[in-house]
């Protein structure tokens, strides 16, 4: 599906507005940021949207609105940096440190209400492409497709093969860029429910604490957003193994709350629940994702306060 393009004040007043209601609702908004050297130094140029269940695309024109693309309001008066920062909007990010950077840095917004959707080993953090690769369900045909389109994306942008970053500033923006901008984005529903199945609630936990840890450096005067120090998982988690009691607490595998019709149309969409848990109780650590929901958002969803659980990095 091709996203719609917000280049101007209206399209994005008109999309703010159709947002409806998300506050407390269960998770809609799949994000991700591109930009030239994405990060307090650089430029944020473009915010990739993906809406569920419509499985509509949106492309936020930073580079076009500027400080316009956070301070345009829809008819309820909530602006993007408000959605941004809501602890009762939940946003799925993959890896918030250098998108949570170039948002503060450069539009001092502080990120809240994240789910960051990442994949590990006991060592290290996995990136998009190997989670994808190694834990989805996902046919290879359109593993390959993605891969595909990720390829070309790197080769009109990427220094080390020949591309500048700069041309996410580019306008208009070629095909091959608007189609690396979605795909990121794509698949990221259903690795988030391959996942939500994987750990048990305890796990959730600490990895909340670790993701609102993650989110203050990326906002403090010594973060470095790139580096071998970006792909280590926490050291702590290597020596610490839940219970046997722990392991067996899994809430989220309990089906979530009917969403409240938040727009006036719901496209039909692939079922993402239909998939195999990737791990047993054995291998709690193992390829396990860095991926949480703040507790406050989850009180919000209908879950009992003995069962709230987080989902950040």
């Amino acid at each position: 599906m091709d996203p719609k393009f917000l280049n101007n004040t209206a399209a994005l007043e008109k999309f703010l507005s159709d947002l409806g209601n998300c506050d407390g609702q269960p998770l809609r908004l799949y994000v991700d940021l591109e930009g030239n050297n994405l990060s307090r130094n650089g430029t944020l140029s473009l915010v990739t949207i993906l809406l569920e269940p419509e499985r509509d695309f949106y492309l936020v024109d930073v580079t076009t609105l500027g400080r316009d693309a956070f301070t345009t309001a829809g008819a309820g008066g909530r602006t993007l940096k408000a959605v941004l920062e809501s602890r009762d909007i939940i946003k799925v990010f993959f890896d918030i440190r250098n998108d949570s950077d170039a948002l503060f840095g450069l539009f001092e917004i502080h990120v809240a209400g994240i789910e960051d959707s990442r994949n590990f080993s006991e060592k290290n953090v996995n990136g998009l492409p190997r989670c994808i690769e190694r834990d989805s369900t996902i046919p290879l045909v359109e593993r390959r497709r993605w891969q595909v389109v990720k390829d070309n994306g790197k080769h009109l942008f990427d220094p080390q093969r020949g591309g500048p970053y700069a041309v996410f500033d580019q306008r208009p923006l070629s095909k091959d860029i608007v189609e690396y901008c979605t795909q990121d984005v794509t698949f990221m529903p259903h690795l988030r429910d391959v996942y939500r199945r994987k750990l048990c609630d305890t796990w959730w936990s600490k990895i909340e604490a670790e993701t609102n840890g993650r989110i203050q450096l990326s906002q403090s005067p010594t973060f470095r957003g790139k580096g071998q120090h970006m792909a280590q998982a926490p050291p702590a988690w290597l020596s610490w193994h839940p219970t046997t009691a722990e392991k067996l607490s899994r809430t989220l595998l309990e089906a979530a709350p009917a969403r409240e019709q938040v727009r006036t149309h719901s496209p039909s969409m692939p079922d993402h629940s239909v998939v195999r848990s990737l791990s047993d109780d054995g291998d709690e650590l193992a390829n396990m994702l860095c991926h949480i929901t703040l507790t406050q958002s989850l009180s919000r969803h209908a879950y009992s306060a003995s069962d709230h659980c987080a989902f950040m990095t």
